[in-house]
């Protein structure tokens, strides 16, 4: 659902943080595979009502859910979720005809991120409060056994109990018995091409809920010298409070723990389709 903030003004918004953007931070990526149509709640009922944000376009492949805890930004340390559907069709810009990536439903932990992503990338950022079972890992020591990791809605960020249900809950297991690996998306770009081609984006009531007017092109280039591979497994149906907040997808079994990573988002390339 759409997050909401009481009495914002202009003077309330956070300091606008341009691209490009250099980070650090630790990703587990959960890849999947969605076929036409779409499921409901792809995009948040903010954007999923908004003309650009369509699903027409959607032409498959290989997706991803990306959980990301930034410990390096411009706007300081956050968590982030968020939903590559697959690849859509591009409509104008360089890469008109191509099919290309997009983040369509996306949650972080603070609002100072939430204003610089829609306003730098088209990136339809949304309030959601994070638990991890265990910190990231540190760069001399190895990953935790397992990790789980827990999305609350941005309603319950105060009155957060344990009775109360994430809309996405997700165990991570690292295979510790295999040895990590290097990793950059330019190398695997023939089979996930890391460019996003991201469409306008409505404003919300909450100013750090910014609109944007053009399309917006950039490639997001992750790396890392320590990846592995993990096993995934999603929290069954009983143990989630979707209620719109989150689409019914489940990733692949098996994801990519990606640690002390970087990733670099530069100046996007804008166009009218």
């Amino acid at each position: 659902m759409t997050t909401r903030r009481s009495n914002s003004t202009d003077e309330q918004l956070p300091h606008h943080a341009p691209p490009p953007w250099s980070t650090r931070n630790e990703a587990y990526w959960l890849p999947l595979w969605l076929s036409k149509p779409l499921p409901a709640g792809i995009y948040d009922p903010l954007e999923g009502v908004y003309p650009a944000c369509t699903t027409s376009g959607f032409k498959g492949g290989l997706g991803m859910i990306q959980i990301v805890r930034y410990t390096g930004t411009p706007c300081g340390s956050y968590n982030e979720l968020l939903l590559i559907p697959g690849n859509f069709e591009v409509q104008g810009g360089s890469q008109k005809g191509k099919s290309r990536m997009r983040i369509a439903r996306i949650y972080v932990s603070q609002p100072e991120t939430i204003y610089n992503g829609r306003r730098n990338w088209n990136i339809p950022k949304h309030e959601a409060r994070f638990e991890f079972s265990a910190p990231p890992t540190s760069k001399s020591g190895s990953p935790p056994r397992e990790l789980t990791v827990s999305v609350y809605p941005p309603r319950l960020i105060e009155s957060h109990t344990e009775t109360e249900l994430p809309f996405f809950r997700v165990t991570l297991t690292p295979m510790r018995y295999l040895p990590a690996f290097p990793y950059s998306t330019t190398w695997t770009a023939a089979v996930l091409n890391s460019t996003f081609v991201q469409p306008p984006i409505p404003a919300g009531d909450d100013g750090f809920l910014c609109g944007t007017e053009t399309w917006k092109t950039f490639e997001a280039v992750a790396a890392t010298r320590k990846a592995r591979l993990m096993w995934v497994k999603t929290a069954e149906a009983d143990n989630v409070g979707r209620e719109g907040h989150w689409p019914d997808v489940k990733p692949w079994p098996v994801g990519l723990w990606l640690e002390d990573a970087t990733l670099d988002i530069p100046v996007p390339e804008e166009s009218n389709h």
